[in-house]
């Protein structure tokens, strides 16, 4: 009787340690793939200096054909894209949720096309953020990270490049 106590609570410790590692696997291998396209979306929005419509509609269309759909909340001052086929975004709002969010900030004082008190000239930098949720199945979502990055600086030649 004392084999069959043993090899059960053995076997219940295995099975755990496997179910946590399977957990752990599969929320690392979701974390790479959320992060490998918010680097994709940065690369973008380098490309073709900034947010535009046409880049909006490449990094959407990516997006849709990588099966990116989870949704999160924007903080306030942000931009939020809500609909993939689409090349529109919008103010963040508190009860709205949003694929991924934009915003943009300048070096120097100002982010005025003509500034010219910066060594290189006026630069805009774009901060992009995509969400990934932990879900657990039949328990449901647990946690929702952000993941956040910024593009390297591009010459702000325009107006338009702001997000407005």
């Amino acid at each position: 009787m004392k084999q069959a106590v043993a090899t059960t609570s053995i076997f219940k410790v295995v099975l755990v340690f496997t179910l946590l590692f399977s957990a752990f696997l599969a929320v690392a291998i979701t974390y790479n793939r959320v992060y490998k396209l918010k680097n994709e979306t940065i690369a973008i929005v380098e490309k073709y200096e900034g947010i535009s419509r046409k880049s909006l509609t490449i990094i959407n269309n990516y997006l849709q054909n990588s099966g990116y759909d989870t949704v999160g909340k924007c903080e306030n001052g942000e931009y939020g894209i809500t609909d993939l086929s689409s090349d529109t975004y919008e103010l963040s709002q508190n009860n709205k949720d949003y694929y991924y969010c934009l915003n943009f900030f300048c070096q120097g004082s100002s982010c005025n096309v003509n500034d010219s008190s910066t060594p290189n000239g006026n630069q805009i930098f774009y901060n992009v953020k995509f969400f990934f949720k932990f879900n657990i199945p039949f328990i449901g979502e647990l946690f929702t990270f952000n993941i956040n990055g910024n593009t390297k600086g591009i010459k702000l030649y325009s107006e338009t490049q702001k997000l407005s």
